[in-house]
């Protein structure tokens, strides 16, 4: 698995896949308990498991975008951001992470509902053009996005899942 920051150098992938998954974090494949940056806080969303071992036996490329503003707020370090992504995501369950550090008030362009972290996941996973892909997150969070046209519905509830071409 390789973790990027919204800000960094990107890194390299080895494989090459005709579909890609992308998943939010808190709320999506974790319950959103604030700020979660422990192991032992970490708590999986009921089926989210079970999804992300569904996209990887279709031979999908799994990727995690996530805003982190606990990092930028003070709460934790990126190194305990990390370490957490690296306990709760076994090797070969996804194979990027992209994160925006940065509270809100900092303007990242990085920061989601912005398109940075997931135009860097996409070429990093070397996404075939023209290829479909799913971007699994909470409705508030990409709702600019599917107000730009992009296809959604309705998923464990909360969630909902973005379908489109690039």
């Amino acid at each position: 698995m390789t973790i990027l920051r919204c800000d960094g150098v990107e890194g390299r992938f080895d494989g090459h896949v005709h579909q890609v998954a992308l998943f939010d974090r808190d709320g999506v494949l974790n319950i959103d308990h604030g700020y979660v940056s422990k192991v032992e806080d970490f708590e999986w969303v009921e089926g989210a498991r079970e999804i992300l071992d569904q996209c990887r036996s279709l031979g999908m490329g799994i990727g995690v975008i996530t805003n982190q503003s606990g990092i930028g707020r003070g709460y934790y370090s990126e190194l305990a951001y990390v370490d957490l992504m690296e306990a709760v995501l076994p090797v070969g369950l996804v194979d990027l992470v992209v994160y925006c550090p940065h509270a809100p008030e900092a303007d990242c362009p990085g920061r989601k509902p912005g398109g940075r972290m997931l135009e860097m996941a996409l070429r990093f996973l070397k996404l075939t053009v023209r290829r479909p892909f799913l971007l699994v997150t909470r409705r508030v969070i990409w709702g600019q996005q599917m107000r730009r046209g992009f296809e959604a519905f309705a998923f464990w509830g909360v969630i909902c899942v973005i379908c489109l071409r690039i």
